[in-house]
């Protein structure tokens, strides 16, 4: 057996192991979808932290997880929630600057307030569990993200001649990204047998969070690129880091959320 064919069971047996666990927690919400969500957002602000000190930038690790602390405490149980509690996030990466500089600088709280805020966008995984119909919102981002990642890879392996983007992901082709985008669409056409909104409505917002999700892949592309690192990390078997495979729903499930409420509050 070859390491290529090695390392795609080792991806095969992740994603059997692994789906079926997130949908059941996906599914059940609460504490356990929060405590879900906590693990993706506190391993991948770990995760961006280390790929960013690669790339020769200072970053306060005791900082950030207080700011993220916060974010998910005040989403939580405060009055403004989410993404309000930024607010707080923003004060605890900033204010250290009064009292810490030149040793803590601008370009410090910059990063470490940027990693903070854009790693906390999973928290509208658990945002969207407590809508209405909330369950299917939240599986139609799961399933079309994975749908699409899917879709892509194997269109792009057997067929992808042209790169989308060389620069930061060699292995990412025209022809994949047109094939993922068609079977986000299609996946989540098919909630319309169980969200009360019309197919066409369902398979434009597939067609976007194909788009999203792919800014969001490659947007992470880039921070691996700067630090000089193939995977964020290896905690999936297969896979690599949190961030490779949850960073694409970083900008999906926020647009999935504004959707799901423009439909709730028009009546679909």
């Amino acid at each position: 057996m070859t390491e290529g064919q090695s390392s795609f069971r080792l991806r095969i047996l992740s994603a059997a192991v692994g789906i079926p666990a997130i949908v059941a927690i996906s599914w059940w919400g609460g504490w356990p979808l929060l405590l879900l969500v906590s693990f993706i957002y506190f391993r991948g602000l770990w995760e961006m932290l280390r790929q960013l000190s690669g790339a020769e930038l200072k970053l306060n690790y005791t900082l950030a997880v207080l700011a993220g602390l916060t974010v998910l405490l005040v989403t939580y149980i405060g009055d403004g929630g989410y993404p309000g509690a930024l607010i707080y996030a923003l004060f605890i990466c900033a204010a250290p600057l009064v009292f810490f500089y030149p040793r803590y600088s601008p370009q410090d709280a910059g990063v470490t307030f940027f990693s903070t805020a854009y790693l906390s966008l999973i928290i509208y995984l658990y945002l969207l569990w407590s809508l209405p119909d909330g369950r299917y919102w939240l599986l139609l981002v799961l399933v079309a993200t994975w749908v699409f990642d899917t879709t892509a890879y194997f269109a792009g392996r057997s067929f992808g001649k042209r790169r989308l983007s060389p620069r930061l992901s060699p292995g990412k082709t025209v022809v994949g990204f047109a094939a993922g985008i068609c079977g986000s669409a299609a996946a989540a056409g098919l909630f319309a047998l169980w969200l009360p909104v019309k197919p066409l409505g369902l398979v434009a917002v597939g067609l976007a969070l194909g788009v999203l999700g792919q800014i969001g892949d490659l947007v992470f592309s880039a921070v691996k690129r700067a630090a000089g690192r193939k995977d964020a990390g290896r905690l999936i078997p297969g896979h690599g880091g949190v961030l490779d495979r949850f960073d694409g729903m970083l900008l999906t499930a926020p647009l999935v959320y504004a959707v799901a409420r423009w439909f709730i509050s028009t009546g679909g």
